[in-house]
């Protein structure tokens, strides 16, 4: 796997690929860091959020009340 970062200063990019590369179906993907770095705060919090009706089943119980109460 050859994986790089650059910083384009144009529409069209070039990549030089080993030789056992040719001819083998490769995949390459195009997508801005800070994207990546957004789209993972927001499916933090989405997780949250559907976790936590979940979660609330075993939480919002007399049993974890009462383990809870001296603290």
């Amino acid at each position: 796997m050859i994986r790089t970062v650059l910083t384009p200063d144009k529409q069209n990019v070039s990549i030089h690929l080993p030789k056992n590369y040719v001819g083998k179906k490769i995949e390459v993907i195009a997508f801005a860091i800070e994207e990546t770095v957004q789209q993972s705060e927001k499916e933090r919090i989405l997780t949250h959020f559907a976790s936590e009706k979940t979660l609330s089943k075993d939480w919002l119980t007399p049993e974890e009340d009462q383990a809870w109460k001296d603290l």
